[in-house]
């Protein structure tokens, strides 16, 4: 989890490219604007901070911008916007030279990323664990990790329970692959779940499953994406339990919600991740539901994620968006942020949330004691952005639908995403 991904600046041919190919008809984010170029902040505007999915976490993000403003008398205005549309607003933002002040991103474009400000004193300032920061080539860094999530498993603990069957709740006793097969398939058939585990549509979430076979993922080895044999032996497992009505294949086929169809109950377990401790918490009143520790085959693994904080330049807000940003990451305010939320914390600070302390604590220990091979993942995303080819979309997803379509098999599955992470 520690190597320091390699990546070169993004050309200026490529950015054009990618600037032209947006073409001058997109529409721009007008809401969205900071005001375009340099100049004085005027402390009566708002600097808007653009994000997804504040409302799912309690409005958390909300809650620190009026405490922001009670403090300094600075409004922040959280735009809230539909995580499917968040990429697509910004790189118009970004086209029409009207970005906003803030974002809260889950990854960074590589149309904008050269226009982000540079964060480098308020990490070390903030004491942000240096794990979760990655430079740009230019040696600044652009991007403080908002959270961190992990990828995490959850057990409907009525169902075990009616089917009698049981399930670990330490690391140390973590199941291996097949017990957990076997463990979800007996609560399938004794206390009559509709299936026995959903996986989100999510190359992030296979990533993990793969860390937990021994694989590395997908790593950078010099200047070029690589695969291994534990990668196809994965993909091999995944299709077979896919194959046997294990899980619903219509998820990944067709993008049923994995989610509401573990708060429908009738799924023994759901193997997404942290995220959803706060939304499992207020909407499932129907039955009883834990987080356990992820299988393993042979490595404990989880794969992290999470937001990311970024400030643009030439907005006319840049010294106040840094003001923000630093204010955000003070230990008092962050921590209150954090429970609010139920988020984990990007450094070592001790939160007790109001709710599901279990259930954090386990994430924060299976994330301590990660044993997974791959690259760091969030330095990974920020690497990216910044490769001399970057890639679009998500190539292990989108690989691995075709191969449960029956159209390819498992090794060629490994192939064709490497040869698209090295933009083929």
């Amino acid at each position: 989890m520690s190597e320091k991904t390699i990546f070169t600046q993004l050309s200026r041919r490529q950015l054009g490219k990618a600037v032209f190919g947006l073409s001058a008809a997109t529409l721009a984010l007008s809401a969205c604007g900071g005001g375009g170029g340099g100049g004085t902040a005027d402390p009566s505007k708002p600097l808007q901070l653009v994000l997804s999915g504040d409302t799912n976490q309690g409005g958390a993000f909300a809650a620190a911008a009026k405490k922001y403003k009670e403090a300094t008398g600075i409004t922040i205005e959280v735009v809230d916007v539909p995580t499917a549309d968040i990429t697509t607003k910004l790189k118009n933002a970004a086209t029409a030279n009207d970005l906003p002040a803030l974002a809260r991103v889950t990854g960074l474009d590589p149309l904008w990323a050269p226009q982000l400000q540079d964060l480098t004193d308020i990490a070390k300032n903030r004491k942000i664990d240096e794990n979760f920061l990655q430079e740009a080539p230019d040696g600044t860094i652009p991007a403080i990790p908002s959270d961190l999530t992990a990828v995490g498993l959850f057990v409907n603990k009525s169902l075990f329970d009616k089917a009698g069957v049981a399930f670990p709740t330490e690391i140390a006793n973590a199941w291996t692959w097949d017990e957990f097969v076997a463990a979800v398939n007996q609560v399938r058939e004794k206390a009559g779940a509709k299936y026995g585990v959903v996986m989100d549509r999510s190359g992030h979430r296979l990533r993990a499953m793969m860390y937990q076979f021994g694989s590395t993922a997908f790593p950078k080895e010099g200047d070029k994406y690589a695969a291994d044999d534990k990668a196809v032996e994965t993909l091999e497992y995944f299709q077979k339990i896919n194959d046997d009505k294990t899980m619903p294949k219509s998820v990944w086929l067709s993008g049923e919600d994995g989610n509401a169809m573990f708060k429908s109950g009738q799924v023994a377990a759901y193997y997404s991740g942290s995220w959803q401790v706060a939304d499992f918490n207020k909407n499932i009143k129907d039955f009883e539901w834990m987080s356990v520790p992820l299988p393993k085959q042979p490595l404990n693994a989880t794969n992290l994620g999470g937001g990311f904080m970024v400030a643009f330049k030439d907005t006319g807000q840049d010294e106040e968006a840094k003001k923000f940003i630093d204010w955000f990451y003070d230990d008092a305010n962050y921590t209150e942020f954090a429970k609010q939320g139920g988020y984990l914390a990007p450094k070592d600070l001790k939160v007790e949330y109001p709710f599901q302390q279990a259930a954090f604590e386990l994430y924060q220990q299976q994330i301590a004691e990660n044993e997974g091979k791959g690259e760091n993942p969030i330095r990974r995303v920020v690497a990216e952005a910044y490769a001399t080819t970057p890639f679009s979309g998500d190539p292990l997803r989108e690989e691995t639908v075709k191969m449960l379509g029956g159209s390819q098999d498992a090794k060629t599955t490994v192939d064709n995403i490497v040869k698209l992470y090295n933009g083929g």
